[in-house]
């Protein structure tokens, strides 16, 4: 955390944006500011304040010097403004003429607060400064960028740690967070804000980087102290997605500093994601485990499939990281991490086989994790669990519907769920989604025993059923990242055939990766950051994208 404080403090101004947050840290350490920041220097003073100094319990008045970056030869004696002639003037004219008759009597504390550090070759000099001008009742201190950090993550509470117009959304968020329902809907309002503005510059652009990454890491804080963090792994999801679509918009993907902080957000995320499944995964070789969290039997479905969207992205998150480290000649850090995606694709595997909603769908846009838990498991080479469960799928959604009528919702509706549940509603068979990627993972799997059965199924129990598939379009790329984006962008094919031969369907699916495959442009592919696409259809629960299973045909 202190590192991060120390990375973001860094990046502040010194006019407005230091000096204030050295104004709140004063407060929160109950040491009062007797005067505002102002434009300009009060005789060398910035900050001027009174209270009990936690160094020696000894009430102070602190006479405060704010200066940008760290102190070197070029700003120590060269000129008006530097530290030494600074020093001189608080000493010989604000003590003497501007400090209060009643706060003379007190012993005062000098201090030099910049957000760098005091360089080895001004600290001879520094280290004299103050030995000659230190007195009984006169001391001189540095709180430089390390200090400042120590004393923020000990005295300051963490909203005041942001610019105003940012503060009331993170206290919002901190004051919901363990509640069970809670959306984010405050956290994720404050990232917008904080990415809303494009920058240019390279110190803005990394700012408001790193303004995110310290945001997401309080979230995570908060969530380990109350025992949950869903949502520091739902709140890691966001900052990814709207981090990138901002890097994006403003041209900065090319840039090597932006992709190195991007990177770090990214390796947050993962230890988020990994400290989930750490805490999780004990759980997921026990038979119906979930169940015994839910209240009902609906819940434990909804868990169920949760917990496979979570495992599933997190395990390709380990395949991401792998990739890049293997990019990079990495070798040993990339079995490290391969080691870890090979863990959690075993996880997966127990969590459906052991869970029985796994096979019973109540929603069509399950899909979304089935084409992410398939992806990860055939990668990873558990392709038996994956035949396995595709069969399980289509006996559990054939069965269902055989003996209760029940077949997966095309559109997501919880009232109508329960209302099918109670048998006060029945189901529309009209369309699925969710049935034509079974079919073609069947397929990726050249698994024709599997392809012929599912045909089956549709051709039996329903016939007039419209079979469809969701395809990006040029558009989508730059939406994706945001919201929802299988409404406003990308294309349909409905009326899909199941031909009677597997061949003829596979056939078919290579002609359509030319014409319908504008994905491989988009820059999480031509970056290498393919995880992203993932993340937002899981994160906006939106339809999948169907490069990711198709070519793994193709590279067959």
């Amino acid at each position: 955390m202190r590192f991060l404080l120390s990375e973001y403090i860094s990046l502040l101004k010194e006019d407005g944006e230091l000096d204030t947050l050295i104004t709140d840290l004063l407060v929160g350490m109950k040491i009062t500011p007797l005067s505002k920041p102002e434009k300009g220097r009060q005789h060398g003073v910035d900050i001027a304040a009174v209270g009990i100094d936690p160094a020696d319990n000894i009430k102070k008045v602190f006479l405060i010097a704010v200066k940008q970056g760290n102190l070197t030869r070029s700003n120590w004696d060269s000129g008006v403004n530097s530290v030494r002639p600074t020093l001189n003037e608080i000493k010989d004219t604000y003590l003497n003429v501007i400090l209060d008759k009643k706060l003379k009597e007190l012993p005062k504390k000098i201090v030099v607060c910049t957000n760098g550090e005091i360089v080895q070759n001004v600290q001879i000099n520094w280290s004299s400064y103050i030995n000659e001008n230190s007195e009984d009742n006169l001391e001189y201190t540095f709180w430089g960028i390390g200090k400042i950090s120590e004393m923020l993550d000990v005295y300051l509470d963490n909203e005041k740690l942001f610019p105003l117009e940012y503060q009331s959304n993170l206290r919002k968020t901190l004051a919901f967070l363990d509640l069970p329902d809670y959306d984010l809907s405050h956290f994720y309002e404050l990232i917008g804000k904080i990415l809303q503005k494009e920058e240019k510059q390279k110190q803005k652009i990394l700012r408001q980087q790193r303004l995110v990454r310290l945001c997401l890491n309080i979230i995570y804080k908060w969530s380990e102290e109350i025992d949950n963090l869903k949502p520091a792994l739902l709140a890691s999801e966001r900052c990814m997605l709207l981090s990138w679509d901002w890097l994006q918009k403003g041209k900065h993907l090319d840039k090597k500093f932006a992709r190195s902080e991007f990177y770090k957000l990214h390796s947050l995320k993962r230890t988020i994601g990994i400290n989930y499944f750490n805490k999780v995964n004990t759980h997921y070789t026990t038979p119906h485990s979930l169940y015994k969290y839910s209240k009902n039997n609906l819940e434990y479905t909804f868990s169920v499939w949760e917990e496979i969207g979570f495992l599933s992205t997190i395990g390709l998150t380990e395949i991401q990281e792998f990739q890049i480290h293997h990019r990079e000649g990495n070798k040993e850090h990339a079995k490290t991490y391969l080691r870890g995606a090979y863990s959690i694709a075993n996880a997966l595997s127990a969590l459906i086989l052991q869970n029985p909603p796994s096979s019973y769908p109540v929603y069509d846009e399950f899909n979304i994790e089935v084409a992410l838990a398939l992806n990860f498991l055939i990668k990873m080479g558990n392709t038996d669990v994956a035949k396995t469960w595709i069969n399980n799928l289509g006996v559990g959604i054939h069965d269902n519907f055989v003996l209760n009528g029940f077949f997966p919702l095309f559109l997501t509706n919880f009232d109508k769920l329960v209302d099918v549940e109670n048998g006060d509603d029945v189901c529309d068979i009209d369309s699925s989604m969710l049935l034509t990627i079974l079919i073609e993972y069947s397929v990726v799997l050249n698994e024709a025993p599997l392809y012929n059965a599912l045909r089956e199924i549709i051709k039996d129990q329903f016939p007039n059923l419209n079979l469809q598939i969701w395809f990006a379009t040029e558009e989508t790329e730059y939406l994706f990242c945001r919201k929802n984006y299988d409404r406003d962008t990308g294309t349909v094919k409905h009326s899909i055939e199941v031909y009677e031969k597997m061949e003829d369907y596979h056939s078919e699916l290579i002609e359509e990766i030319e014409l319908f495959g504008p994905e491989n442009k988009f820059s999480i592919f031509t970056e290498g950051f393919d995880i992203m696409g993932h993340l937002a259809s899981r994160h906006y629960r939106a339809q999948p994208f169907p490069i990711y299973w198709r070519s793994l045909i193709k590279s067959k």
